[in-house]
């Protein structure tokens, strides 16, 4: 991958990262001393008629969730700060108020931004390019980062330092891992890849899933427990006299990929009752599927109480290999009804294949069982 990056771009200095393409991603944690946390994933959407860069950074605390957008433009002087920073939807949470503690404030996750541009504004260093040059260190981070390139620089009006560990493998950044004085508050990356809007095939196999650092999120009507970065959107419809909300999450890359669906329906109890039912004949139904292989497992089922149906399969095709995890619930008072829905495939070729599906069959299982309604 390395000396294809070298070939590519022909620089004097070895590259920062891989050249940006639309559909690329890479994902952060930052766990904080203090035991508070942010999870992120910074996306690239494409070119503006203008050449300028789209990106955006889906930011997640415990107190919500906000999507901050960034336009970065290629032709930005050196001594020009890029990205620049645009507009920020909130997601999920409260609004932001005045009348709360500075610890609390903080922890909004509108007040996050900054880490997304102290990651991506680093791409465009001298001292960045020049470090990837000189002596790398063994480190142990996710999607196989075992050394690093550090990068230490001042934070101005301030006596600590920040401690890049550089790897040209990360999309968008390069950076494998930011903390304070050589350890403190570690932002590390957790997954990275490049999911193409065409559809076509990578150049290599670095793309990844983040399975890591499950945390229960409360949303509108039901909780969940799922990986930090993963980051479900929501919309509302109204379906055979039932009102429906669907809340989704697309993860990966094009050899590497998951989805995570919740699908919370209201309305009389005969009504839910038939959904109940017919959700769970069709995925009874499942293996007849005349759509690749589809064989329904006896191991790795969720394993739920009450009424609440359980499922698991295994997919197989030409080039992917997949595993899905299903469970059906319906609430005690009998007015909705829930279907959560994981799928993860990895190419067969991918060298990670084997570990890939044994993270989907755990993280599946346990997400599925961590359903709540609320």
């Amino acid at each position: 991958m390395l000396d294809w990056l070298k070939k590519r771009l022909g620089s004097k200095h070895q590259p920062v990262h891989p050249p940006w393409r639309a559909g690329q991603y890479v994902t952060y944690f930052l766990e904080r001393e203090d035991g508070t946390w942010t999870a992120m994933a910074i996306r690239l959407h494409g070119q503006l008629d203008d050449g300028s860069w789209a990106l955006s950074a889906d930011l997640k605390t415990p107190l919500g969730e906000c999507t901050a957008w960034f336009r970065s433009d290629p032709r930005a002087p050196l001594d020009v700060p890029d990205p620049t920073p645009g507009r920020v939807e909130r997601i999920r949470g409260a609004p932001m108020s005045g009348n709360v503690d500075v610890a609390t404030l903080v922890q909004r996750p509108e007040m996050q931004t900054s880490m997304a541009m102290n990651l991506l504004l680093v791409r465009r260093w001298d001292a960045a390019k020049e470090a990837l040059g000189g002596a790398a260190r063994e480190v142990r981070y996710p999607c196989g980062i075992d050394r690093a390139y550090p990068l230490v620089t001042p934070i101005p009006g301030a006596e600590h330092q920040k401690h890049h560990d550089l790897n040209p493998r990360v999309m968008l950044t390069g950076v494998a891992c930011l903390s304070i004085d050589g350890g403190k508050n570690p932002i590390t990356v957790t997954s990275f890849g490049w999911s193409d809007p065409k559809g076509s095939m990578p150049d290599s196999y670095d793309d990844f899933v983040d399975f890591s650092h499950p945390k229960r999120v409360d949303h509108e009507g039901f909780s969940l427990a799922y990986p930090a970065t993963w980051f479900l959107r929501s919309e509302e419809t109204e379906e055979s006299g039932l009102r429906t909300a669907k809340h989704f999450a697309q993860l990966g890359g094009n050899t590497c990929a998951t989805t995570l669906s919740v699908t919370l329906s209201h309305g009389d109890e005969a009504q839910v009752a038939a959904e109940r039912d017919g959700i769970v004949s069709r995925l009874e139904a499942l293996p007849g599927s005349q759509e690749g292989e589809v064989r329904r497992r006896t191991e790795d089922v969720p394993v739920l109480s009450g009424d609440a149906a359980g499922f698991a399969f295994d997919f197989s095709g030409p080039a992917i290999d997949g595993f899905s995890a299903n469970g059906v619930f319906r609430a005690e008072a009998g007015d909705r009804v829930a279907h959560v829905s994981l799928f993860g495939c990895v190419a067969r070729g991918n060298p990670r294949r084997d570990r890939a599906l044994a993270d989907m069959r755990a993280v599946f299982r346990e997400t599925v069982e961590s359903f709540q309604f609320s």
